[in-house]
């Protein structure tokens, strides 16, 4: 970046102020460290300052330091200069970075002066050599640092305890937070109840609940962390420590196994009942909303070189005819067969989709011929699918738990949740591509899980 502003007035001092973040008490704050350095601005004179701050950055890591680039940029365009600093640490740890600033000084006279450690003549030889020294120092201090912080950590991971950073829902000790494991649990019921990771962030962000870094809104991003985070799936025995579970072994298994199985038509962000679940029954494509030009809601067929474009049914006559016909299956009186251990349908899962995707770098690397890739992935398919069909088997019954009196009240719940009861109770929903005047009733085709 250029600098075209006029040269810095000979009263004019350059303050530089860093800190990696807050966490601590090893370094002064940002404030701590304006205040000390403008008095001692003052002291040596100087009745103006320009600030040059770079917060939450570290200078051991190779990381950009945006403000401490315009520091540069000002010095090489004075003709002289003094900086002021906290301490020569705030300034730079690396002795990369100090020879770039000594090459940019061997034209011009810069003095830098630091509250913790005096002035430091950088255009003398003498200077020089204490700078080289201390940031030796402090560079084997970081790196050095760095390596206790490690073992440190590697040590609590051996005893069963949180270790590296901060861990939603939980204390370092490994028990539960009171207040983020009733969040945490919160977000572990929706997700097992068919909410999409997009849908739960949301929700959270509308509540005011504070995020995990400590940000406005929440994010699909953060949830899905959370959710395969492997603190939270952490099981007795795994550890040489203790922890206090929020989860159980078949929740755990459950939701590591939706991760691997394929995406369900809910968790499609739609804020209409059936958008992107209901089919055309003629070319099979999926039906997305839509409005005409006299301002009536419909489903149609989405755009795609396939389609017919042929289905056109009015939005709210298909809704209220979804909800009428499933409120007379009373799914929770007929009689269910046993379930699968999610444990095993995990298992099934991991094994079929590693081995597709082994399947399919031989086939890329031209180990095997398109006729036996072919084979192969028609019948890994074929256990994906079955093995999905067990999982929303265990999703099913945990949704009509969650919600006894659906889908009789489904009006009273959110789009999002109304349309976990209907994939819950209808495995496909077609409608037929006649003319919008016909009755829908007769154009619906609702294919009803068992």
């Amino acid at each position: 970046m250029q600098i075209t502003e006029c040269p810095i007035p000979v009263t004019t001092a350059l303050i530089y102020l860093r800190i990696s973040a807050n966490r601590t008490s090893d370094h002064a704050s940002i404030e701590q460290q304006r205040a000390d350095c403008t008095t001692l601005a003052a002291q040596l004179g100087y009745t103006e300052v320009i600030e040059f701050v770079d917060e939450a950055v570290s200078a051991y890591h190779h990381r950009t330091r945006p403000q401490y680039q315009r520091l540069l940029d000002h010095v090489e365009h004075a003709p002289a200069a003094t900086i002021i600093i906290w301490h020569m640490d705030r300034l730079y740890r690396q002795p990369r970075e100090l020879e770039e600033l000594l090459d940019l000084l061997d034209a011009r006279p810069v003095r830098v002066e630091s509250v913790q450690g005096g002035l430091f003549d950088l255009n003398r030889h003498e200077g020089r050599l204490f700078a080289r020294q201390l940031v030796a120092f402090a560079n084997y201090e970081s790196a050095h640092k760095g390596a206790r912080v490690a073992r440190a950590h590697q040590q609590r991971a051996h005893r069963g305890l949180l270790h590296g950073g901060t861990h939603y829902g939980y204390h370092q000790n490994g028990s539960l937070h009171p207040d983020q494991s009733k969040i945490l649990r919160r977000i572990i019921d929706h997700y097992l109840t068919g909410l999409a990771p997009t849908v739960i962030a949301r929700e959270l962000t509308a509540t005011g609940i504070p995020a995990p870094a400590d940000g406005p809104k929440w994010n699909a991003t953060t949830i899905t962390a959370i959710l395969t985070s492997r603190r939270v799936h952490l099981r007795a025995g795994e550890h040489h420590g203790t922890w206090e579970p929020i989860i159980t072994e078949e929740e755990s298994a459950l939701i590591r196994a939706l991760q691997i199985a394929p995406r369900r038509d809910p968790a499609r962000s739609s804020t209409t009942l059936l958008g992107g679940m209901a089919y055309c029954s003629t070319c099979d494509n999926r039906l997305v909303s839509g409005v005409t030009h006299r301002g009536q809601r419909i489903y149609r067929c989405r755009t795609h070189p396939t389609s017919c474009g042929q289905v056109t049914a009015d939005m709210t006559q298909t809704d209220q005819a979804i909800i009428t016909h499933l409120t007379a299956l009373h799914p929770l009186r007929t009689e269910r067969p046993p379930l699968r251990p999610p444990a095993s349908i995990l298992t099934t899962l991991t094994a079929a989709t590693s081995a597709l995707h082994e399947t399919a770098r031989q086939y890329g690397a031209a180990t095997i011929t398109r006729e036996t890739f072919l084979t192969h992935r028609l019948r890994l398919i074929s256990i994906i699918e079955a093995s999905d069909i067990e999982l929303h088997r265990h999703l099913q019954h945990r949704i009509l738990q969650h919600y006894p009196d659906a889908p009789a009240t489904m009006t009273s719940l959110s789009i999002s949740r109304q349309r976990t009861i209907i994939n819950a109770l209808a495995s496909k929903i077609t409608i037929d591509p006649r003319r919008p005047g016909n009755d829908i009733k007769s154009r619906l085709q609702i294919h009803t899980r068992t």
